[in-house]
């Protein structure tokens, strides 16, 4: 949708239900769910670029070559930068919204594999818990990329 004017443009994108924030801006509705979700990433990134020993210990029932450490490293900056992610489309909802489509399809496909190496005993009960954890927002994430499809969905 082509807006005419910035002025214009500001109206057509602060529709999204605006709440007020403590500062008197307003917020939309899904400011709230959405730094929540950037808190979530950025907890288990957190304690897996921190402390990765526990992490590791939390979340696979046997210790892993080096290789995987790595991998597994990887792995969490990539879900603390997500989390990033979801904080800045938090409190600017048009944009970056890419974090949001591409975050619900990676924490489906996480989901999907968690509950593999679960069923086979390779991940931990904590993990299927983060999985779910994951599950549940990605059904959110979707819930909110259709709700404010007028901005495209990336």
């Amino acid at each position: 949708m082509a807006c005419s004017s910035p002025a214009r443009f500001y109206e057509n994108h602060s529709k999204m239900n605006p709440i007020t924030s403590g500062t008197g801006a307003k917020r939309s509705k899904y400011f709230i769910p959405l730094i929540i979700g950037a808190i979530w990433n950025l907890v288990f990134g957190s304690l897996g670029l921190f402390n990765l020993q526990l992490s590791n210990s939390l979340f696979l029932n046997n210790v892993t070559p080096e290789a995987k450490i790595i991998a597994n490293q990887i792995w969490w900056a990539v879900v603390f930068l997500f989390g990033i992610g979801y904080g800045i489309v938090g409190f600017v909802n048009h944009k970056f919204r890419f974090f949001i489509t591409i975050g619900a399809i990676g924490k489906i496909a996480l989901f999907v594999l968690v509950s593999y190496l679960w069923l086979n005993s390779t991940a931990t009960d904590f993990a299927i818990i983060v999985a779910t954890g994951d599950l549940v927002w990605a059904i959110y994430f979707i819930y909110f990329i259709f709700t404010t499809k007028e901005y495209g969905f990336l």
